[in-house]
C-alpha cells in the first residue's frame, strides 16, 4: 500500500458515506446497517466488481485507471471540483512547497490598502491569513489579520455562538481549505492536529468536502447591535495557486452599512498588513 492509495480509499469510504440511495436512482430499504452507499452498490453503479471496488477502497490497488476513477465519480455524483481532487489524491505527485510571485503579492498588498470601507484578507492554500486590510482586522475581532487561520478561527466558541449561518459557513471553509492544501503538507498536519479534539470539526473533516458554496449571505450577531447580514465572495488568485481573496462587503441598505462606516471611522490612516511568509 502506499499513501495516494490510501488517500483515495479514505475519500472514496468518506463520499460512500455521504451519498443516499435515493440520490442515484436506488430505493431506500429499511434496516440499512450503514449511512449512505453499500460497496456493492457503488461497484454497481460504477460498473466495476464489488471485489475490485473493495480492493480499491482499501487501498490495496496502486493506481486504478482513468476510466475506473472517472466511473467511480459518475457513482458517487462527483462534481468537477471533487473530481480533479480525486486525481490529485490518486497520484503519486510528491508534496512541492511554492513560493507565490513577488510582484503579486505587492500588487496584491496595495490594492487592500485601497479598501477602507469593507473588510479584505488574503489566505493562502491552507487558510493561513497572508495579507489583510484594518477594518477585516478589527471586524474578526483579530481573527482575520495577519497571522490567524480562517478554519481555525471558525472553530472557537465565540463563532460558534455569533455566526448564525456556522454550520454551512465552516463546512465551506473545510471543504477549500482540503480542496486547495497538499495533502501531505505538514502545515494541513498541524491544523488537523490542533483542530482534531473539537467533535465539531472531526464530524466535517470526515466527509472529505472539498466543494462548496464559495460566494454566501451570512449573519452574524453582535452584542449590543443585533444580527447583521454580511455577503462574503471569495475569489482564486490566478497567479497565486490555492491562494484566494475574501471581501466582506454590506448588503445595500443594511446596518451592516453603518457597522463598517463606524468601524472605518476608528481606524487610523495606513497601509493594511502585508503578505506574510509564502506556501509552507
Amino acid at each position: 500500500m502506499n499513501a495516494s492509495s490510501l488517500n483515495l480509499g479514505h475519500y472514496l469510504r468518506a463520499r460512500r458515506a455521504v451519498v443516499q440511495p435515493e440520490e442515484v436512482g436506488l430505493d431506500r430499504q429499511t434496516g440499512r446497517r450503514v449511512p449512505g452507499l453499500r460497496r456493492r452498490e457503488v461497484a454497481e453503479l460504477a460498473g466495476i466488481s464489488a471485489e475490485y471496488y473493495l480492493r480499491i477502497e482499501q487501498g490495496r490497488v496502486p493506481r486504478p485507471s482513468e476510466q475506473v476513477l472517472t466511473a467511480l465519480a459518475g457513482a458517487l455524483r462527483l462534481g468537477a471540483t471533487s473530481f480533479a481532487y480525486m486525481m490529485q489524491i490518486s497520484s503519486d505527485r510528491p508534496f512541492a512547497p511554492s513560493e507565490p510571485p513577488a510582484d503579486s503579492a505587492d500588487r496584491i498588498t496595495r490594492t487592500l490598502g485601497r479598501w477602507t470601507h469593507t473588510p479584505a484578507y488574503i489566505s493562502d492554500p491552507y487558510r493561513d491569513i497572508v495579507a489583510s486590510n484594518p477594518l477585516a482586522t478589527v471586524f474578526g475581532l483579530g481573527g482575520l489579520s495577519v497571522g490567524g487561520n480562517q478554519v481555525i478561527n471558525l472553530f472557537n466558541a465565540r463563532m460558534k455562538r455569533t455566526l448564525v449561518e456556522w454550520e454551512e459557513m465552516t463546512r465551506s471553509a473545510v471543504a477549500t481549505l482540503r480542496r486547495d492544501a497538499h495533502p501531505d503538507a505538514p502545515r494541513l498536519r498541524e491544523i488537523v492536529d490542533e483542530l482534531s479534539s473539537d467533535p465539531d470539526f472531526s464530524r466535517i473533516w470526515a466527509r472529505h468536502d472539498v466543494s462548496g458554496p464559495e460566494d454566501a449571505l451570512f449573519r452574524v450577531d453582535i452584542d449590543g447591535v443585533g444580527t447583521i447580514p454580511v455577503d462574503a465572495q471569495n475569489f482564486a488568485i490566478r497567479s497565486m495557486q490555492g491562494y484566494q481573496l475574501t471581501v466582506l462587503s454590506a448588503p445595500s441598505g443594511t446596518i451592516t452599512e453603518s457597522v463598517f462606516a463606524s468601524l472605518a471611522a476608528g481606524l487610523p490612516g495606513g497601509a493594511p498588513s502585508s503578505l506574510a511568509g509564502a506556501e509552507q
